[in-house]
């Protein structure tokens, strides 16, 4: 049997990745901003699980030297009359459009810049086209073998591109969710914000705390004097300690802020954890959404620093927002955050939900396809399903998938789903389910009986197990070191703002020690 688990796995993992584009499509096509920082780190799930999927053919190759005949101009690529090497391309193109569009958009956040939709956008209606193709290309890997009548149909592709759907979505659920909890700082309870919300000294701004903002922000250089002497009476200057609270979670004031000095951090409780949302230096601003919306604040804005401020009302925000710069870069700003947010989880069960659907219907087509004819080629099936001539390895496993997938798209369906705790339920099951399902479920039947007639099972070795567990582990591993350097870039703690702070703060500790008595 020449392919096994290790094809399996791969299988499965393709479909991971080209989920990604299910966050993608609802942020650019559909304007979703409960998914706007979320799409980073879908991409970024891809980027892992294609890494997976390339160490799963290496290892498949049984020999991974001998790799150099794929590469054109040295080996035989045979391309395009081999599928083999179309899925070479679409593989690591797609590989190499997520690593582009995630260090483009990390960089930018990290530069404080803007990204020019020129430079990405096109990255991004090009990967919702590669996506799909990664899994269409794998399908046909499998369509295309005439001699195997359990994957010579047409309905493998949509199959494919159905479950892809559920189990991506469905992991990327669950791996948010990780993300959030360990992003959250310390129960609430056990590590408040300093008590006094109130300011330490305020007074009423002057031009020369413009002159200080517009060195920090250059957009605002642009607003004329005039308007920036109208709006003088209702701005202040606030200057707090560090660990001073400027505005709190919950509260019904209705001022905006511009950082003139010194850092803050804003930070959102959830579940009795305060996550940080962003950190806001010079030039930038926070409290603007619950500002300009009237709405109650939606997170805690606490000085990291000895931090001064510019105050200003909602009406003086909406002046300043009269200048086509200031609107742009202010607007720009106010999407800038991470939030992974309920909505933003439930909006993803929602695509999960009818992937499910259309995953099981297609299933129910397949096996109306396979039993009512009743032909010679129905035995792979049989041997799947209910055992074959006293051969039945696989038979417990694709019940145990049929019924993982069954129950996971009942609770999809029940309003119990809008609860995280069921909808992890429901996603695990899902992703069990698919990966039985797409693995071994699709990959050993098709070799079941040989053109011979003969019927030779097919079992991982403790090998092979242990190789799938390590390329698991090291993706895993991948995953969470991308994580590690993106999520305090979407946070801000990671910026180029920052570099001169911690510079500062590295030469006055070394001038310290250097006039310590024991230096």
């Amino acid at each position: 049997m020449s392919w096994g688990v290790y094809i399996a796995n791969f299988t499965f993992l393709v479909g991971v990745a080209a989920a990604a584009v299910m966050l993608v499509i609802p942020v650019y096509i559909y304007k979703n901003e409960e998914l706007h920082d979320l799409v980073i780190f879908g991409e970024l799930l891809a980027v892992a699980a294609i890494i997976m999927c390339l160490a799963f053919v290496t290892v498949d190759l049984g020999r991974p030297d001998r790799f150099w005949h794929l590469i054109p101009g040295i080996g035989k690529f045979n391309f395009p009359g081999s599928l083999l090497s179309w899925d070479v391309i679409v593989l690591n193109g797609y590989l190499v459009l997520n690593v582009y569009l995630c260090a483009y958009l990390l960089y930018c956040r990290y530069r404080k810049q803007v990204p020019y939709k020129w430079f990405y956008l096109p990255v991004v209606f090009l990967g919702i086209v590669w996506a799909i193709s990664i899994h269409t290309v794998t399908a046909f890997l499998y369509v295309g073998l005439g001699g195997r009548p359990f994957w010579n149909s047409s309905i493998v592709g949509p199959r494919f591109i159905a479950s892809a759907f559920t189990a991506g979505p469905a992991l990327i659920i669950l791996a948010l969710q990780v993300v959030r909890r360990v992003t959250a700082s310390a129960p609430a309870g056990e590590r408040e914000p300093a008590a006094g919300s109130c300011p330490a000294t305020s007074r009423a701004a002057t031009l020369d705390d413009l002159s200080l903002l517009a060195r920090h922000l250059p957009e605002f250089a642009s607003v004329p004097v005039e308007l920036r002497q109208s709006f003088l009476a209702g701005a202040k200057v606030v200057e707090v300690a560090a660990g001073e609270a400027l505005l709190r979670q919950g509260a019904k004031d209705h001022d905006a802020y511009l950082v003139l000095e010194g850092r803050v951090v804003v930070k959102r409780e959830e579940s009795g954890r305060y996550r940080i949302i962003r950190t806001v230096g010079p030039g930038e601003q926070f409290g603007e959404i619950s500002a300009l919306q009237g709405t109650p604040r939606t997170a805690t804005a606490i000085a990291e620093e000895t931090t001064r401020v510019l105050r200003l009302s909602a009406d003086t925000l909406r002046k300043l927002m009269k200048n086509p710069a200031m609107n742009q870069v202010i607007r720009e700003r106010m999407t800038e955050r991470l939030m992974i947010t309920d909505r933003g989880l439930l909006t993803l069960r929602s695509i999960v939900q009818v992937s499910m659907l259309i995953n099981v219907f297609l299933l129910l087509n397949e096996l109306f396809k396979e039993f009512y004819t009743g032909n010679l080629h129905v035995a792979a099936s049989k041997y799947l399903y209910f055992g074959l001539h006293g051969h039945h390895a696989l038979v417990p496993w694709i019940w145990t998938a049929i019924g993982c997938n069954l129950i996971a798209m009942v609770l999809l369906l029940l309003p119990v789903s809008r609860s995280l705790k069921w909808l992890d339920v429901a996603c695990v099951l899902a992703i069990v389910g698919i990966w039985i399902e797409k693995g071994m479920g699709l990959v050993v039947p098709g070799f079941i009986p040989s053109p011979l007639g003969e019927i030779v099972e097919y079992t991982p070795t403790l090998n092979e197990t242990l190789v799938c567990l390590g390329i698991w582990a090291f993706g895993f591993l991948c995953y969470t070191l991308f994580l590690r350097m993106a999520v305090p870039i979407l946070q801000g703690t990671l910026s180029k703002a920052n570099e001169p702070r911690v510079e500062s703060k590295t030469a006055s500790i070394g001038a310290v020690a250097a006039s310590s008595p024991g230096h």
